[in-house]
C-alpha cells in the first residue's frame, strides 16, 4: 500500500478553544479499503471528540477508528458508519497543538475522484475540559479512489514564512506577508543597521492561514511615530522556533 497525501482547507476562529480539522493523508490499497488520517489543530485542550465523515460518492463505510493522539491519550474511539466518537474514561485531554488525531478506516465501493474528509453537522461537537463547546470547522479533500499511486494535490497546509517586503526599494510604506504553521505568538520587528530596535510591526497571537499570507505595512516610522531616515533596515520574525529575517531599503 501506498500513502496518498490529502490536504485540505483550515480555518481561524475566535474563540475560547479554537479547533480545525482536516483529511492530512490516506493509505489506499487499490482494492476496496482505505485508512485516512484525520489531524486536528487546537489551541487549547479538548476533552471529547464527535464529527462526521464524508464518504463523497465513493460509497466508503467507516469500520474503524485507532491511534493517533486520540489513540496515545487513551480515549474509547467508537464509530458508525459515518460518524467518529471519543473521550477518556479517566478525564485525559488532548493538549494544544497540530498533529494527527486518529485514523479512520473503512472499505468503499466506487472507484474514482470524490470528496472526502471531516466535516461539522448539527450533531457533532468537541469540549473542553469544563464542556464548554469549541468552535470547530472543517473542509473536505479530493481524494481517487481505487488509486493506490496517484498524489492528489489539495490546498496546501500553512508554514512559516516570512515574505520579502514589497516594494522594496519603498517610500513611504511597504508591505510584509506571513504566516505560521502552529498557533503562537508572532514578534515582527525592524531593526536598524546597528541592532537598534526601531518599529515593532506585530506582537500577538495568530493562527495558520490556509490559501493566503497575513500581512503588515510599515510605513517608515519608529515607535514613537517619528519617520525614520533613508537607509537599509533589517525586519526580522520570531514565532515558536521559527526565525527569519529580510533586509529593506527606505528612500527618500
Amino acid at each position: 500500500m501506498k500513502k496518498i497525501l490529502i490536504l485540505s482547507t483550515m480555518c481561524a476562529f475566535a474563540f475560547s478553544t479554537n479547533v480545525h480539522l482536516y483529511t492530512c493523508g490516506v493509505t489506499d490499497d487499490g482494492a476496496g479499503t482505505a485508512t485516512f488520517d484525520i489531524c486536528m489543530e487546537n489551541d487549547g485542550e479538548v476533552s471529547g471528540i464527535q464529527f462526521s465523515f464524508d464518504p463523497g460518492n465513493s460509497g466508503f463505510a467507516i469500520s474503524g477508528a485507532s491511534g493517533g493522539s486520540a489513540g496515545g491519550a487513551g480515549f474509547t474511539l467508537s464509530t458508525s458508519s459515518s460518524l467518529v466518537l471519543g473521550f477518556s474514561f479517566s478525564g485525559a485531554t488532548l493538549g494544544a497543538g497540530d498533529d494527527v488525531l486518529l485514523q479512520i478506516t473503512g472499505t468503499y465501493t466506487d472507484n474514482g475522484l470524490t470528496d472526502v474528509g471531516p466535516f461539522m453537522g448539527a450533531s457533532d461537537a468537541f469540549a473542553t475540559p469544563d464542556a464548554a463547546s469549541c468552535t470547530v470547522s472543517s473542509a473536505p479533500s479530493s481524494w481517487d479512489a481505487g488509486n493506490d499511486s496517484a498524489i492528489l494535490e489539495g490546498d496546501l497546509p500553512a508554514a512559516y514564512s516570512l515574505g520579502n517586503n514589497f516594494p522594496n526599494p519603498f517610500n513611504p510604506t511597504t508591505t510584509i506577508n506571513y504566516n505560521v504553521e502552529e498557533y503562537g505568538n508572532v514578534s515582527i520587528v525592524i531593526y536598524d543597521m546597528t541592532g537598534r530596535q526601531v518599529k515593532e510591526l506585530i506582537n500577538e497571537n495568530v493562527t495558520p492561514q490556509i490559501n493566503s499570507d497575513y500581512s503588515v505595512v510599515w510605513d517608515g516610522t519608529n515607535d514613537t511615530g517619528s519617520l525614520v531616515s533613508a537607509g537599509t533596515y533589517i525586519c526580522r520574525m520570531v514565532s515558536n522556533d521559527f526565525v527569519s529575517t529580510n533586509k529593506m531599503t527606505l528612500m527618500k
